[in-house]
């Protein structure tokens, strides 16, 4: 080989690192500009928002839209929220992570067919089920309450974490449930001594993601959901106005429904990631 292509090939891959990198840097500034601009317009004045040309960084920065922002209305939508997207989070995990446990280990007809059904309703925009499930709230009287916002929530985030969790648990190995029923152990023992310690990372990503769904679920909360019961996605919408809106504040409240989100996230992602990378390959 000579001593121009031996030159040439660092050169190229140096070439093509710095090619990956710049595509990185702004598949990231083409994400975060619309979040940059949206707290660069909450720490703006009122009168400093309609200036033209518009700036990026705000010349008189303020928290008074931050503190506007948390009134006592907000911080019952808040409430609303966390308690919508905590239940939902904590009767999701449980059902799906039986439910892929039996569609993984166990043999049964129809096993394939449900796991097929499973992952066809994902392909069904939520909007077509807005008017059965609204009726069927109704006839229940669980239209305006937590109980039945979360039920019509468990429609689309069982079957997601059903495929999230089958998937990781088909990747470990089944002689650790045999070995331990050898030692005496029933297949539920086993299950939980053996099987929910390993499939953590499973369990932390698809809680993480029932709760962002919960969270950020507009549609159904906007059907379902009405006055003091609304969660922070509408109670964010009731900012705009019909004639004017306060941008300063809509978008500081925007932010604080955003904050939860980023806390979660920055302490899960590692698990979060680590799930779903490992869900999708042993799926």
């Amino acid at each position: 080989m000579s001593s121009q292509s031996f030159a040439a090939g660092p050169g190229r891959q140096r070439l093509g690192q710095a090619a990956v990198y710049a595509a990185v840097f702004l598949t990231m500034a083409f994400f975060m500009f619309p979040f940059v601009w949206m707290i660069s317009m909450a720490l703006k004045p009122a009168g400093e928002v309609f200036d033209f040309p518009p700036s990026l960084v705000p010349a008189h920065p303020t928290l008074h839209n931050f503190q506007s922002a948390l009134n006592p209305s907000f911080l019952r939508y808040a409430l609303n929220s966390v308690i919508v997207a905590a239940a939902t989070t904590a009767l999701t995990i449980p059902v799906a992570l039986l439910s892929a446990y039996s569609l993984s280990r166990l043999r049964f007809p129809g096993r394939k067919s449900i796991m097929t059904i499973v992952i066809i309703t994902q392909l069904l925009p939520l909007a077509v089920l807005v008017i059965p499930m609204y009726q069927i709230l109704a006839d229940w009287h669980l239209l305006n309450t937590y109980v039945g916002l979360v039920i019509t929530y468990l429609a689309f985030t069982v079957p997601v974490s059903v495929w999230l969790l089958r998937g990781f648990l088909v990747g470990l190995p089944v002689e650790l449930e045999e070995a331990a029923q050898i030692d005496g152990s029933t297949r539920i023992g086993a299950f939980f001594r053996i099987v929910v310690p390993l499939t953590a990372p499973g369990i932390a990503a698809a809680a993480t993601y029932v709760f962002f769904l919960s969270w950020q679920e507009f549609l159904f909360a906007l059907s379902f959901l009405s006055g003091d019961m609304s969660t922070l996605p509408i109670g964010v919408l009731s900012y705009i106005g019909e004639h004017t809106t306060n941008w300063g504040l809509l978008m500081a409240s925007s932010t604080l429904v955003c904050v939860p989100v980023f806390v979660v996230f920055f302490f899960l992602q590692r698990q979060f990631i680590a799930g779903l990378v490992q869900g999708s390959v042993k799926g």
